[in-house]
């Protein structure tokens, strides 16, 4: 069996060689003007790289189109290195991208013709752990670890779709974070006294490294367009400016308003936990709900809320929340509805939001073999 792997290993470690030359030892050329060196900083994007060097804005066309995997490029981030080199006559000759957390790609250009040349080179650091107990807070008890902030705004990212940090993290509960060599974890697990949250990463085709559960899915939602399953029409849309029909001032409006016959039925376009039932001035009868940490979203002028409905309860995407109504500042029976991402108001019907996403099918066997493998470890079935 090793003597009919023996050759394919050969080509294999051949090419892992051949390409960390490129990266590592290739000859460097600092008082060249072919040879091009780019650190990403927090807002680059990859086109400006590749024009400063003077290359044309076509060939750019021509790369992003050439493979799927030139999508990489444009999914980058900060400590993200390339280098571009030019021959003799200002021509391409080839891209490195080196990311910090997902393995490198070679981009070589001749002929008219772009090759694309990856390898999954794989960490030789052993897999190990860090265990976060909590005393006072995540935030508190994470850097008291040694875990870095940005690990610990990562860990919150994720987990908030899950979970209330301000209550439902209790004292001795803990947080375990597998490392395979990477700044950021293979893997995060929670453990409280009531459940386990599990968590593990994979990188998809482009590069791009994202959390899952045991069964290969985000713990993220993807959103339904409308709370409403039946309404009549928009009747006032997201705006700067409007003449409020009440007070007959001009203020924004930045929400999106559902006509609908009063106790139409409101449902959660995502899952998420209830931030805050209040009956307001303005907006009448109001409902909060949070989405993750970064989002949040607003039903005002209910007519009443879904029975048992309370501040922190967790809700599942169509579950009924409320009822329209006409409760607050309002002229007539509608649902006025508000998407806001750190505190800043969107437009409903223009803002695109995360989906939930899945490891490929291709590879979900290999990663719950991965995953279950860590849980064992833990103890955890």
């Amino acid at each position: 069996m090793l003597n009919k792997q023996t050759p394919f290993l050969k080509r294999a470690l051949l090419l892992a060689l051949f390409f960390c030359g490129f990266l590592l030892g290739s000859p460097s050329y600092a008082a060249s003007t072919h040879d091009f060196h780019f650190e990403v900083s927090r807002g680059d994007v990859f086109y400006k790289f590749f024009l400063k060097t003077g290359l044309p804005g076509k060939l750019l066309k021509k790369l992003m189109t050439a493979d799927d995997r030139s999508q990489r490029l444009a999914h980058i981030s900060p400590g993200d290195k390339f280098k571009i080199v030019l021959d003799n006559n200002h021509n391409l000759k080839k891209i490195v991208f080196q990311p910090l957390n997902a393995n490198p790609l070679l981009i070589t250009y001749s002929k008219g013709k772009f090759r694309f040349f990856s390898v999954n080179i794989q960490s030789t650091e052993s897999l190990t752990s860090s265990t976060i107990i909590i005393t006072k807070s995540l935030n508190y008890d994470g850097k008291n670890a040694g875990i870095e902030s940005s690990v610990i705004n990562l860990m919150i990212t994720n987990f908030s779709w899950e979970m209330d940090f301000s209550r439902d993290l209790h004292k001795n509960d803990k947080f375990v974070l597998f490392w395979s060599g990477e700044k950021t974890p293979s893997a995060m697990i929670y453990m409280g006294a009531r459940k386990t949250i599990a968590l593990f990463a994979y990188t998809d085709k482009t590069g791009r490294k994202k959390y899952y559960d045991i069964a290969g899915k985000t713990l993220n939602d993807t959103f339904n367009f409308a709370p409403l399953k039946k309404y009549s029409r928009i009747s006032s849309g997201f705006q700067k400016m409007r003449l409020h029909p009440l007070l007959k001032t001009w203020r924004s409006h930045r929400g999106t308003d559902f006509a609908a016959p009063s106790g139409t039925p409101v449902y959660a376009p995502a899952k998420g936990i209830v931030k805050h039932v209040a009956s307001l001035r303005g907006y009448g009868n109001v409902i909060y709900l949070k989405h993750g940490n970064k989002l949040t979203t607003v039903y005002a002028h209910l007519s009443k809320f879904a029975p048992g409905l309370r501040s922190s309860k967790k809700i599942k995407k169509g579950q009924l929340i409320g009822y329209v109504g006409s409760t607050g500042m309002s002229t007539g029976p509608h649902l006025h509805y508000e998407i806001r991402i750190n505190g800043i108001h969107q437009d409903a019907e223009k803002i695109k939001l995360s989906k939930k996403s899945m490891v490929p099918t291709s590879a979900l066997s290999g990663f719950k073999s991965k995953a279950k493998s860590l849980l064992s470890q833990l103890g955890i079935k």
